[in-house]
């Protein structure tokens, strides 16, 4: 488990380690976001939902602009830092854990605008 002081410390090494992958389109912090088997998932009052139909997609998740990053994951709360690929090919070649930090790694295809 590790704090966000922490995990932001670790983002840097972990943006050397992956520095030359072709497909690596995004490293950040990300809340653990883990629940215990047979439990419901926690609740996060930081969330609600966007409007349907205001940008022609179906309704998304997004934080509350008044709430803290701290507050996220919650009181206690674990964060790891995530990579986002394109190709499923890199996941091998990213470390599972730097500077003491879990590493998620996340296939999210291209990035493409409009």
């Amino acid at each position: 488990m590790a704090t966000l002081d922490e995990a932001r410390s670790a983002k840097a090494a972990l943006r050397e380690k992956v520095t030359g992958l072709d497909g690596v389109i995004g490293v950040g912090v990300a809340p653990e976001f883990t629940a215990s088997i047979g439990q419901p998932p926690r609740e996060y009052p930081a969330r609600k939902q966007a409007k349907p139909g205001t940008s022609g997609r179906s309704p998304v998740e997004v934080l509350s602009e008044d709430e803290l990053v701290e507050q996220v994951a919650g009181p206690g709360g674990s964060w790891v830092l995530q990579v986002n690929v394109t190709d499923a090919r890199l996941v091998d070649k990213v470390p599972e854990e730097i500077n003491d930090v879990a590493v998620r790694v996340r296939v999210v295809g291209a990035v493409r605008a409009g």
